[in-house]
């Protein structure tokens, strides 16, 4: 899996890149190898904002999109809900896929007469 990070009023270091391969390695195991990652980390300065440590990631798989957001106070705590996130919805994508499959209903190829 490609991850494209970014930051937005935060400096990316070699800390946070770890992290974010860290918390990213449940959905590289997810995922095919030629899947492109683009995680965005961003810092609110205002202090009126209790959690302003924002992760955002988008995943482009086959057939669409999958995009999380997490704030919290922790830019460790953010990525992590944001990986939960993206494993949630890869798994819930997965699942439909394979009971579309079993459902077994015919196709309207197979039905007597066609249409």
């Amino acid at each position: 899996m490609q991850i494209e990070l970014t930051g937005t009023n935060i400096e990316i270091d070699g800390r946070l890149r770890r992290l974010v391969g860290r918390r990213f390695a449940r959905v590289a195991r997810q995922v095919p190898e030629e899947v492109h990652c683009e995680v965005v980390l961003a810092e609110e300065h205002n202090p009126r904002i209790a959690e302003g440590k924002i992760a955002e990631a988008n995943l482009r798989v086959k057939g669409g999109t999958i995009n999380a957001k997490a704030h919290a106070r922790e830019m460790s705590a953010a990525l992590g809900r944001v990986s939960d996130e993206i494993v949630r919805q890869l798994r819930r994508r997965r699942d439909r896929a394979a009971d579309r499959r079993r459902a077994g209903s015919e196709s309207i190829r197979t039905l007597p007469g066609g249409i």
